[in-house]
């Protein structure tokens, strides 16, 4: 629970640290307009040897670089001009095993197994922390001390202002933890099923693909106006261009648009929209919000982050309060009594 509580806390300002953690790597100069994306990739790909492009993730940020996705890693690359900023392997950085760490404890199968129950295990601590806490209701400390009634008044006071967000984020965890069964469950109670995309005819092509990313983007956006594009796959892994694009408004579902074409005509095969979304896919689309703190963007990322740390605060807290109730049965058990005089 602490290791998940303090991954957790890191993991809610992922993006910004992975910047903070390497500027040179991340930020770049606005200087107008944006290189067309095969400039880029092209440009990417003769400084790196001729080696072939996965994917492009545009940058949504002016001052911000872009990614290009290589079976290698991942380059990093300013769109103004094409320069290669720098190449990274993919999750080998301190984040990339904080990552890790908080969805597998790092050991595959087996730690996410004793993640996912202690998940419930966090839920089940609020609950019964609240049934604790509900007789006394100590909403303050008053111990000045670092004495046990200071650690039980700091316990008390951060379970309780704490307990809906922990609450929440145990809850979803649970919900992430055990998602097979939770879905089938979701889509029971709603009457629901996984979304069906749309599909057209289609026979795989096999050659140079004759439409460019810059025009697959561009068909991509005009079946969802308003979208912005942040990922765009390359043909040559799947025979297809497949463009996601986002709607930066909609926190819960915005990035599940898919668009996918063939790179010869520039025929639509299928696309997948989030309005399009069935209730048990919004529903465990909006959980998956709640758990990252992106549901109501920065506000609720600072209150996941600071309710994640508490975790840690109430396990030491916890710890001390015990230490100091053993210590005072030692001493109770370990002091002789005195005899009756004759």
């Amino acid at each position: 629970m602490v290791i998940q509580g303090l991954t957790g806390s890191i993991i809610a300002f992922e993006p910004e640290l992975d910047r903070a953690f390497h500027p040179h790597l991340s930020y770049i100069k606005p200087q107008g307009q944006s290189l067309p994306i095969k400039e880029i990739t092209d440009a990417v790909s003769r400084q790196l040897g001729g080696e072939a492009i996965v994917a492009y993730a545009p940058s949504l940020s002016p001052d911000i670089s872009s990614e290009v996705f290589l079976a290698s890693g991942v380059a990093y690359v300013d769109q103004y001009t094409g320069e290669l900023l720098g190449v990274r392997a993919r999750g080998q950085t301190f984040l990339g095993y904080v990552r890790a760490l908080h969805v597998r404890l790092g050991l595959g199968t087996i730690g996410r197994n004793i993640l996912r129950w202690s998940a419930v295990a966090a839920l089940f601590s609020a609950v019964s922390g609240l049934y604790l806490w509900w007789p006394i209701k100590r909403m303050s400390v008053r111990a000045r001390d670092e004495s046990r009634r200071f650690w039980f008044d700091l316990h008390n006071v951060i379970g309780i202002y704490s307990l809906l967000p922990l609450a929440l984020l145990a809850v979803s965890g649970v919900i992430l933890g055990f998602e097979d069964q939770a879905a089938s469950l979701i889509y029971k109670l709603t009457r629901s099923g996984p979304t069906q995309i749309s599909h057209s005819p289609h026979k795989t092509t096999v050659g140079t693909a004759f439409v460019n990313a810059d025009d697959a983007v561009a068909i991509a956006r005009s079946h969802m106006p308003g979208a912005v594009p942040y990922r765009v796959q390359m043909p040559r892994y799947g025979g297809l261009y497949q463009v996601g694009l986002l709607y930066p408004q909609d926190k819960i579902a915005g990035s599940r648009n898919v668009v996918v074409l063939d790179p010869v005509d520039g025929t639509v095969v299928s696309f997948g929209r989030a309005s399009d979304l069935s209730r048990g896919d919004w529903i465990l689309a909006a959980n998956e919000a709640v758990h990252t703190g992106e549901i109501l963007g920065l506000p609720s990322r600072v209150v996941a982050c600071l309710a994640s740390m508490f975790i840690g605060v109430q396990a030491l807290s916890g710890a001390f309060i015990w230490l100091y109730r053993n210590r005072i049965l030692q001493t109770a058990v370990c002091t002789p009594t005195e005899e009756p005089s004759a």
